[in-house]
């Protein structure tokens, strides 16, 4: 449908759908999708289940849209400074994860735990989320070895480094630290961060 002919939204209901997806994050990052009703979710945002269906038409709607939150934070993030930070990637990635504990409010504890949670309950084939899950992984890798391969054809980064494989040792040291951080945000993870920063650019320095 052409932007023209779609329904607009009030400015109320934007405010309502945004409420209704910061209430899902915080429940699905405490108790699972599968732990979460709509009716819970609908009576923490304030709204009838029917009112919450006005605005997701089902569950997995719903879901999709709380994944798209943390999708629009993982690109702030990761892509705020460019498309093509290259060997800087590292940097890129320490300093977010510096700015955990300072952002500890909750928003930011719950958008992280509620991806884990959800990866968790769809690591199986045969789940909803699984095909989007793993879509939204592959992107990602994709979109890093690129930036690193474009740094290894301007010389920033050893012709012996493999950028495919940095990449994927990059997103799972990410994974790796969010899990830690969410058992125990008392980490040190500035630190953990900026260290693994350090030797990682050591590590794939050309000279």
């Amino acid at each position: 449908m052409p932007a023209a002919q779609q329904p607009k939204t009030s400015a109320k209901g934007l405010e309502t759908r945004e409420r209704i997806v910061d209430v899902a994050v915080r429940f699905i990052a405490r108790n699972g999708a599968r732990g979460t009703s709509l009716a819970d979710i609908a009576a923490e945002a304030g709204v009838s289940q029917t009112g919450l269906l006005y605005h997701f038409r089902s569950k997995e709607a719903l879901l999709n849209a709380v994944l798209d939150r943390h999708l629009a934070f993982s690109e702030e993030w990761l892509w705020g400074d460019g498309p093509d930070p290259g060997i800087k990637i590292v940097d890129i990635v320490a300093r977010h994860m510096a700015s955990w504990p300072s952002q500890h409010d909750d928003k930011v504890y719950s958008l992280l735990g509620m991806n884990t949670v959800v990866l968790g309950e769809n690591v199986s084939p045969d789940t909803d989320l699984h095909p989007r899950l793993v879509e939204g992984y592959r992107t990602t890798i994709d979109r890093v070895t690129a930036t690193l391969r474009s740094a290894q054809q301007r010389g920033e980064i050893r012709d012996d480094i493999d950028p495919r494989l940095k990449a994927m040792e990059i997103i799972a040291y990410c994974y790796g630290l969010e899990a830690a951080w969410l058992v125990d945000p008392t980490i040190p993870v500035a630190d953990a961060a900026a260290q693994w920063a350090a030797q990682q650019t050591t590590q794939m320095a050309s000279s």
